[in-house]
Formats: structure tokens, sequence, C-alpha cells
């Protein structure tokens, strides 16, 4: 009799509820320092490190298929760019998670854990010392490139931690940060004090050009080089237009901001609408150059979407690999690939050119990566990209300061690294010099059009992949 009546309040309970059964509980990450406290229908996120637990993201509960379990929060992620949101699915121990985060390309592990941490219940301080040490701390656990930058964290820390007391004010504290942080020269580190009205971000020399001379830039090339007007797109994050001899210029300008909606979906809906309009109309294109030179980031979703409209096979676009081991700075995890799936909707598989440089950042350098494995490899041209490739792990102080630390590397198929150096052209040429901003020249954009004159063969037809 109870064996019945179990088995028909199981048939009574709602797929949602079940499903949400699994999650329910605390879950610690394998590498990034994130625990996951979720109680049916709510989630919060904590940051944390050896001495420290801060909450962070927070989310609701909005769908359940099958064995999955989605949560929503209502705020946008300032590195993907897209609203955060979790899916988590069972993984292959009992107690374990997987995780899918909008806008990440690869899953992050989880263990069932009996509570938080003790720290998880501490008051938050606003004592610098304390903030001192959070902040040093979790570069210390997270941070992958203390070596290639030559920097001695252990001792700068020292340095630092012997000048500071109780009594340090806000904007000497800041100071010490930027102070720490400068010698990183990494565009994915930085820090804001929203209070004091004060931000730091690290670049690697020479700095970044204004807007003004990418705006200049844009001007040359729809002057002198394009027979079409640009078509905008995905809130002028795209744009298209027509070179000479059927050769198209696609310009990517960010890998964010695609449509009003910050939702993932939206995002890429938008994208996919663009480029059947794109492509749709453009079926007899015998080149393709794609500009990402002015192209600051975003979410890899978006560059690996494009990618799949470029190529009739799935490949590798890349692997990443992250810290695993707070104290130990030279254990990764096992690499996770991360693959380009060829679109059925509209696209293009000939010849193609990739315009990129020095302020092409992040996203748009993870872009650049997964063409490395295109048949019919485009031409890269122009100035190694930023070499920043992670996702970028956001914490938060106790006194209300935000900071970005990366803690992943992306590897090629040879398992090779561009982070600092950046993905390499391969042909090298300045971009943007004043010489050919005055002469209203564009040396790289008449590169690309002649490295794919030179791959076009008579007779061949167009748009057809080559193998």
């Amino acid at each position: 009799m109870h064996r019945i009546l179990l088995f028909c309040l199981l048939l009574l309970a709602s797929p949602a509820q079940a499903a949400s059964d699994l999650t329910d509980g605390v879950w610690l990450t394998t590498g990034y320092g994130h625990a996951y406290a979720i109680d049916g229908e709510h989630l919060q996120r904590f940051e944390i490190t050896a001495i420290s637990c801060q909450k962070s993201a927070s989310a609701e509960r909005v769908a359940a298929s099958g064995n999955a379990v989605r949560f929503a929060g209502s705020s946008v992620n300032n590195d993907t760019g897209v609203t955060d949101a979790f899916v988590f699915r069972p993984g292959q121990q009992p107690n374990q998670l997987v995780l899918n985060v909008d806008g990440v390309a690869t899953q992050t592990q989880l263990t069932r854990i009996d509570a938080l941490p003790a720290a998880c219940t501490q008051t938050s301080s606003i004592d610098p010392v304390t903030n001192f040490d959070v902040f040093v701390r979790t570069f210390a656990e997270h941070y992958p490139f203390f070596t290639q930058h030559r920097v001695d964290w252990v001792a700068m820390t020292a340095a630092h931690r012997a000048t500071i007391s109780s009594a340090t004010d806000e904007q000497t504290l800041f100071a010490h940060f930027r102070e720490m942080l400068a010698p990183l020269e990494d565009a994915h580190v930085w820090i804001e004090a929203p209070a004091l009205h004060l931000e730091f971000s690290g670049w690697r020399p020479p700095a970044a050009r204004s807007e003004a001379i990418h705006q200049r830039a844009l001007a040359i090339v729809e002057k002198r080089f394009l027979t079409t007007p640009l078509a905008w797109y995905c809130n002028r994050q795209l744009a298209f237009g027509m070179l000479p001899d059927g050769v198209g210029y696609l310009l990517i300008v960010s890998f964010e901001n695609y449509d009003k909606n910050a939702e993932s979906t939206a995002q890429t809906a938008a994208l996919d609408a663009a480029l059947d309009d794109i492509f749709g109309k453009a079926p007899g294109l015998r080149g393709l150059i794609v500009d990402i030179r002015p192209n600051g980031g975003g979410t890899e979703m978006l560059g690996l979407a494009i990618a799949a409209r470029l190529t009739t096979k799935t490949y590798l676009a890349s692997s990443k690999i992250f810290r695993i081991d707070p104290t130990d700075p030279t254990k990764f995890s096992k690499p996770q690939p991360i693959m380009v799936m060829p679109s059925s909707r509209p696209g293009f598989y000939g010849p193609m050119a990739l315009l990129m440089g020095h302020d092409s950042v992040s996203a748009a350098e993870a872009f650049a990566m997964s063409l490395q494995g295109r048949t019919n490899k485009p031409v890269f041209i122009g100035e190694n990209t930023q070499g920043v490739f992670s996702d970028v792990l956001i914490r938060h102080l106790p006194n209300g300061w935000r900071f970005g630390v990366p803690n992943e590397i992306y590897l090629n198929e040879n398992g090779q690294a561009y982070d600092i150096t950046g993905v390499p052209p391969d042909k090298l040429v300045a971009l943007f010099t004043d010489p050919d901003l005055d002469a209203e020249r564009d040396p790289a954009l008449e590169a690309a059009a002649r490295a794919i004159a030179e791959t076009t063969r008579p007779g061949r037809t167009p748009n057809s992949p080559r193998n």
C-alpha cells in the first residue's frame, strides 16, 4: 500500500519540481572559486577563496526540461555581454553537476558539499587590510600568467601589505591595487571603485587606438574601396558591403550588444537574421574579407556562430584549460575542446582574409583562433592581436569594489597559446598610420584583396568549398 502511494505521489510531482530536486544543495566548482547554494527556486552564487566568501550573482529557476534545470538572473555579465543564466545537468558521478553558463563555450564541473564555508556567514568588512588580503589572494589562487609577465606576486604582495593598515584611506588603497596590476599589462585585468569614480584596466602597449581613428579608417573603406553602401545589422555591431570583383566585406565591430534584449537567445537570433540576409543576398561571392580590427570582444558564442557559417566541416576551434589548484599555479584542468559546427543556414566557404590588429581583443581573438582550423584557412593580415583570451572571473570585494581576473588558457590544435603575444598575422601590415590615414589608404585591406585574387582560380565555382 505504501509503495502504491509513493508511486502515485511521484506521478503527481511536476517535471519541473522533480528536475529542480537534483540541483538542491550546496555545490563547489572545480576551479573558478565559486560555490552555488540552490534551494528549489532560488540560486545564490558565492566567490570563494581560502580566506573569504562573497555573495555575487543570484538567479531564479525559470525552466526545467528532462534532467536540465535553468536559472536566470536579472543582471548582465559585463564580460560576455549577456544576461546571467545557468543550466545544470547531472554529472558522471553521484553528487556531481555539470554547469553551462550562457555566453561561455565550455562546461564547469561541480561537486556537492555539506555546507558553505564558514567565511560565508561572516559580516563584510570595509577594513583596508581585509580587502587587500582578499584581492591579492584571489589573484594568487587564479591568475595563470605571473611567470610569463615576470611578476613575483608573492614579493609584490608583501611589499605593498607592509604599508597598509586599518587607517589607509580608499584612494591610497586603490592606488596600491593599480600599481600592482599595471605590470601585468593584461587587458582582462581591471578594478573599479564605483563610489570613488575610479577604475583601472590593463593593456599591452602600445596604447589602444581611439574610436575617432577607427571611424576615420572606416570612412576610408567606405569612400575608397566599397562599391555598395555598408548595410548595418545587429544594433550596428555588424556591417556588410561589396568590394570589386565579387568580394564581400564583413565588418564585426564587437561580439556583444547585437540586440537590446541581453538574453543570449535574443543575441543569437539577431545574428542569425543578419547572416541569413547577408549570405542569402550574396550567393555569388568570390571571396570574403572579415574585419575585426576595431573589435573589443564580447561573447565567444557569437564568434563561433559566425565561424559556423564559414565551413562545411566540423573542426576544433580551440581547447581551454584553467587553474584547478589555488596553491599550485602549474596545475591545470584537462583541455576542454571548443568546436566549430557547420550551420545548415546560408554561409560562405570560399577564399577569405581576416583583418586584425592590436585592438582586436578577447572574443575577437578567440574568433581568429576559431578560423585557423577552417578548410580554406583565411589569410590573417595586419598586426598581432591584443593577447587575452580567458573568460574573466568578475569578483567583488567586501567594500563594494569589483575587479576582474582571468584564470584560463586557450590552446590551438597544436597546443599553442597566444596569451600576451596575441594571434600573429600571416602578413604583417602596419594599421592606421598617420600617413596612410592622411592619404586615405588602407594597405591591409589592399593586401587582403590581393590575397583573395591570388587564391581565386579561373573557372572555380564561386562560394564553393575547397577540399
